[in-house]
């Protein structure tokens, strides 16, 4: 190459050098091609490559910062490029329109070089290819980590939604769907299924002689005391207010009142520290019913609610089952 020729390109040696992109390439082995490209300063705003004007090019940048988004359905996704790197490599490798926007994020030297040039760049280089991997390679790393990430916190949010922020129990929405995906399976296989209603006895006059603050500390410690006396297959939800349900997969009456009673008598002996240094005790009245054949979530809750409301009728801090046909067994509290 004479020395017209190298006043042509449009980059120095040192420049070509201090590149990531032409990492180990040597200079003379693509000077031939930089001839047909050119170099431009851009302002910020520029728009480097457009999905809906797309042009095949490789864009590589000298000096500055180059943004990069990509909108999809769950929102706008943005990257930076640094000056050493490139943007619609993509597009060379694969020849689909480019699917990002790159602008200059400040003012910014960019080298140009055409689509079909870089493609026969990368055939004649094999150093050149293997850099094209290795930031392809580099921003599929980085780009998996965003996702994971994305997907960790979008986990987390759902998660959240599910949960009642006071007492850590799941809430109403998570019922829903997991009572319902239980009792089909209960259904199905013909299990046994058993769901509790639970309340708490006089809960008002708490929120009155004590106040609210009071009465969230008691809405927190009875979630505990029922979490810890239910076993791990046991499915607690605060219903709403001061009510508590629980499904039991698997759950015979007989086992079913056993349960009850002590999560009863966990209550009763349970012993309540307040903000204000005050300690009291509380208790719960429980009503429960088992599945039957045909049960849907709103029809078993609703016959292990009226079972709580004979509880509560006939004294409180007391257990009832509901036997069906609206007849209802007490239980005898330490029974």
């Amino acid at each position: 190459m004479n020395h017209d020729e190298l006043e042509t390109l449009p980059i120095s040696r040192n420049t070509f050098y201090s590149l990531d992109i032409f990492n180990n390439v040597q200079f003379e082995k693509l000077a031939g091609f930089l001839l047909g490209c050119k170099t431009e300063t851009v302002e910020p705003g520029t728009k480097l490559i457009d999905p809906e004007n797309p042009i095949q090019r490789l864009i590589i940048l000298l000096e500055g910062e180059l943004e990069v988004k990509v909108e999809a359905q769950g929102g706008e996704y943005t990257d930076f490029i640094k000056p050493g790197h490139c943007a619609g490599e993509m597009s060379i490798f694969d020849n689909i329109a480019p699917s990002a926007t790159v602008s200059a994020k400040v003012t910014s030297k960019v080298l140009i070089v055409p689509g079909d040039v870089a493609a026969v760049m990368i055939r004649s280089s094999h150093h050149l290819c293997l850099n094209f991997l290795q930031i392809l390679s580099q921003r599929l790393r980085n780009n998996n980590k965003i996702v994971c990430e994305e997907q960790y916190h979008i986990r987390r949010m759902e998660e959240y939604a599910m949960v009642d922020p006071m007492t850590g129990l799941h809430n109403r929405r998570w019922l829903e769907d997991m009572y319902t995906r239980e009792l089909v399976r209960s259904n199905k296989g013909n299990f046994m299924l058993t769901a509790f209603m639970l309340d708490i006895d006089h809960f008002k006059n708490v929120n009155d002689t004590y106040g609210h603050l009071a009465g969230d500390q008691v809405l927190i410690s009875v979630a505990q005391t029922l979490t810890r006396s239910l076993r791990p297959s046991d499915m607690p939800v605060r219903y709403g207010g001061e009510e508590f349900t629980v499904f039991l997969p698997g759950t015979s009456t007989k086992n079913a009142k056993i349960i009850a009673e002590r999560i009863r008598s966990n209550m009763e002996n349970m012993s309540i520290s307040l903000p204000d240094g005050n300690i009291i005790q509380v208790t719960v009245s429980i009503g429960f019913a088992e599945r039957v054949d045909d049960d849907t979530v709103a029809s078993l809750i609703d016959r292990a609610d009226k079972a709580l409301y004979h509880a509560k009728q006939n004294g409180r801090n007391r257990v009832c089952q509901n036997l069906g046909d609206g007849k209802m067994q007490l239980m005898k509290p330490g029974a």
